[in-house]
């Protein structure tokens, strides 16, 4: 998690400054915020710990499910050319039923038409990182490859419909017998889950 983000920093920053050197016209630096409805449809988990009897058990099962959830995000990021942008995102999630996250991502977006001021198709991948908001914070692994549609409100205002399929790779509690599972007595915990989501982002 702290490696990744002092990667966006190292990323961000020069781009930055690139921007305040060469002026507010160039519209280089873009922010705004992004929110986001998920919906995963398969999952799978591989648990091994010590029972409180002190038994090792190894469990594992994967199949078809049906959560939903829901995201929001701010971003801030740069325009490399007309149809490129690299952005880092953070904000908050909801992963399947192990709880809540603070994601942490970088994107890469290609539009499929030259002119910033129309309105043109988008595809984006996204991956990153989060913490997973826990007594014992865990690191939260997830991936997007996704695309929409751009439709410019203004020369600096754009509203962006968005669907995407992802993978997310994270943990959550461990209940045996009505127990909880102490996290010094679990040996494995994987969770997984594929899942597809729609959004809308606004970006200045």
């Amino acid at each position: 998690m702290k490696r990744l983000a002092a990667y966006i920093i190292m990323i961000l920053l020069p781009m930055t400054l690139s921007a305040e050197g060469k002026g507010s016209s160039e519209k280089r630096l873009t922010f705004g915020a992004e929110w986001g409805y998920v919906f995963t449809f398969f999952s799978g988990y591989h648990n091994n710990f010590f029972s409180p009897d002190g038994w090792r058990v190894d469990e594992r099962d994967s199949g078809m499910c049906h959560f939903s959830n829901a995201e929001i995000n701010v971003h801030i990021g740069y325009n490399l050319s007309d149809k490129w942008n690299l952005s880092a995102y953070a904000g908050c999630s909801a992963i399947q039923d192990a709880g809540f996250c603070l994601p942490v991502s970088i994107r890469a977006t290609r539009f499929y038409k030259a002119d910033p001021q129309g309105d043109r198709w988008l595809t984006f991948i996204d991956l990153g990182s989060g913490i997973s908001l826990k007594k014992h914070p865990q690191e939260i692994l997830a991936g997007k490859l996704g695309g929409g549609y751009r439709i410019s409100l203004s020369e600096r205002t754009k509203l962006d419909f968005l669907a995407s399929v992802r993978m997310n790779y994270t943990h959550k509690d461990i209940i045996f017998e009505n127990s909880k599972i102490g996290f010094d007595r679990i040996n494995r915990n994987n969770v997984y889950g594929c899942a597809l989501s729609i959004g809308v982002s606004i970006s200045f």
